[in-house]
């Protein structure tokens, strides 16, 4: 899977529309093949064909779905009535209901070194997690893979989960995911069977 499409399936598997979840997914030109210069060689022109045919099926079935992908995050969250999330985010998810904020990081399928990624990713969900906490809001942070070099490196950073960073190495169907660590409470956060209080309450 290419980087949308690990976006798209997580989406799909813990943070669906259709589940209550308000979801906002930024799709950067650089993971749909559209950046860069010319491909020189016919293994290159092919992946980028691919890269950018992934990146459109994963742009159409998100919104679709009722997925807000790119434009201005900070004025979606406003006009969604929602607290606004600082830096630069791959998957920012709402479920207003149970008082969950997801936010989370993807890395799929690579040309490149999969722990040059795998850190730049790690960075972002670090950072994310020293913003500070959302009052009256129980914030998740998950790191999202696909791949058996990146998932192996992953698994060595459960470090993450003592800053409450959660890490899952998505298969082809959710049967097949396998949650490298995470924080206890997920499975049930993202089922939305825990509510956190309202602020006021």
């Amino acid at each position: 899977m290419f980087q949308p499409e690990v976006k798209l399936e997580f989406v799909r598997r813990y943070c669906p529309p259709k589940a209550g979840w308000t979801v906002f997914v930024d799709i950067d030109p650089s993971e749909e093949g559209r950046t860069g210069g010319k491909r020189k060689t016919k293994e290159a022109k092919q992946r980028q064909q691919k890269m950018q045919t992934a990146a459109d099926s994963a742009r159409k079935h998100l919104e679709s779905a009722g997925v807000q992908v790119g434009g201005n995050r900070r004025n979606w969250l406003r006009g969604s009535a929602l607290p606004i999330i600082e830096g630069d985010r791959d998957i920012v998810a709402f479920h207003k209901a149970a008082r969950i904020c997801l936010i989370a990081e993807a890395e799929g399928d690579s040309s490149g070194q999969p722990e040059q990624k795998l850190y730049r990713a790690i960075g972002q969900l670090v950072m994310a997690a020293s913003n500070g906490g959302l009052t009256g809001w129980r914030q998740v942070f998950v790191l999202v893979v696909y791949g058996d070099r990146i998932a192996d490196q992953l698994g060595r950073a459960n470090v993450l989960r003592e800053i409450g960073v959660s890490a899952i190495a998505l298969g082809r169907n959710r049967r097949a995911d396998r949650w490298l660590f995470r924080d206890k409470l997920l499975p049930k956060l993202l089922s939305g069977g825990l509510r956190v209080p309202a602020a006021d309450s």
